[in-house]
């Protein structure tokens, strides 16, 4: 069974990883869904310092107030899933990072997504079960809509996902879009920033398929 944690929006809210110590250092795996950071190469140092404390195997893409610095130092320590993917136990971890134009600078189009999202699964072995990490939300689901009901996510994730179905999409940027949701045969999680929502997401993953899905609440 492999066991993952995934964390979007940190935010340079790094004491907050210690709160769920122990479920990370239980993990066989950690992603980081994007926005580690405001923007600042010392907070993400900081993030990893204390995670790398607690898992040795830790993936992650930027979000959108991330930068291109910070990508080029996760893809120099072999950690970046932008763009790409990396196999574990079979599955296929694939992601794409930054978000459609909103504040910060590590931002694209949709037409960029669409391309970027076709480069995540180039050469995956056609047989491995997909895992995609993206810190923009697909659009018109419950991990893209802002309190008044707008939803802000993208139609070019949006139909990669219906396309390829993936097992799950993990994604961020939307803090207050806590929840599960399912496309298809993807379930769509977002589960808000730890810092905030106090809670994260949670997969046992065997066989090919996804035996538990949770947003876990941290412990009191």
């Amino acid at each position: 069974m492999t066991r993952l944690i995934v964390l979007p929006d940190l935010h340079a809210q790094s004491e907050s990883l210690k709160t769920i110590a122990r479920p990370l250092m239980d993990a066989d795996a950690v992603i980081l869904a994007g926005d580690m950071t405001n923007g600042n190469m010392e907070h993400l140092l900081r993030v990893f310092a204390i995670l790398e404390d607690l898992n040795e195997h830790i993936y992650a893409v930027p979000g959108n107030l991330d930068t291109d610095g910070i990508l080029a130092h996760l893809s120099r320590e072999g950690l970046s899933l932008h763009r790409t993917h990396q196999m574990l136990d079979g599955f296929a971890l694939c992601g794409v990072g930054g978000a459609l134009p909103f504040a910060g600078k590590f931002v694209f189009t949709e037409a960029q997504f669409e391309q970027y999202l076709k480069d995540c699964v180039t050469d995956v072995p056609p047989q491995a079960p997909r895992i995609l990490i993206c810190h923009q939300p697909p659009y018109g689901t419950l991990v893209d809509r802002l309190p008044d009901g707008t939803h802000v996510g993208s139609h070019a994730v949006r139909a990669f996902i219906e396309q390829t179905q993936p097992l799950i999409c993990f994604s961020g940027h939307i803090h207050e879009a806590q929840g599960i949701d399912q496309l298809g045969q993807t379930q769509l999680v977002n589960p808000g920033p730890l810092w905030d929502s106090h809670a994260y997401a949670y997969v046992e993953l065997e066989e090919g398929r996804v035996q538990t899905l949770e947003i876990r609440q941290i412990e009191s």
